[in-house]
């Protein structure tokens, strides 16, 4: 093997290590969804409705949190709970009518901030297909609304509050002053 051969296997070799260490990184990437604790969230997760005609029972779904937990399975069109991570017992929803459609996509009610991670949503059967999405779960944020009544309550308490100061006040001044002037008529008269 000569210097030209041995640099081209050397390139070859470098290029190969560089395209497996990497290719991951030209997968798609996941999506994000944003949450606020208390809220609830929608995870998408659809396959070409076309694709479905009437193979649903040959479909299995699995929506799975940080590749471990399992959230929910649908299995051949029917929803299972089986061995389901307690945190999500009585809190995800899915959409039985929308299977035909290719939407499997996922709803977490009433979310906590220990739901944040990757969510993994795995089709498999006659084709397959996986949807990874973020989930970032945020303190939920104060209403602005309720906040601007409780200003203007106190602010109309406060006017209320020193109009009665200033009546008490005026009523107390009138009452030294007849008090006064009737003092001072005695002493005159006398």
């Amino acid at each position: 093997m000569g210097p030209t051969a041995f640099s081209q296997s050397c390139c070859i070799f470098l290029i190969s290590v560089f395209l497996l260490h990497f290719a991951e990184s030209f997968s798609v990437p996941a999506s994000s969804v944003e949450g606020f604790v208390g809220g609830s969230v929608l995870l998408p997760c659809f396959i070409h409705h076309s694709e479905l005609q009437d193979r649903i029972k040959d479909v299995n779904v699995h929506w799975r949190y940080n590749n471990s937990k399992i959230v929910i399975d649908i299995i051949g069109g029917n929803r299972t709970a089986e061995d389901q991570a307690p945190e999500y017992n009585n809190r995800v929803e899915m959409f039985p009518d929308e299977y035909k459609k290719g939407n499997f996509c996922l709803k977490i009610n009433n979310i906590k901030k220990t739901h944040a991670g990757k969510y993994t949503c795995i089709i498999t059967g006659p084709f397959q297909n996986e949807k990874h999405t973020e989930l970032c779960v945020k303190d939920k944020p104060e209403e602005k609304g309720n906040i601007r009544k409780s200003v203007y309550v106190l602010l109309i308490v406060f006017v209320f509050v020193i109009l009665i100061f200033v009546i008490v006040r005026q009523c107390l001044l009138l009452k030294i002053i007849q008090i006064w002037t009737h003092f001072a008529f005695l002493s005159y008269s006398i």
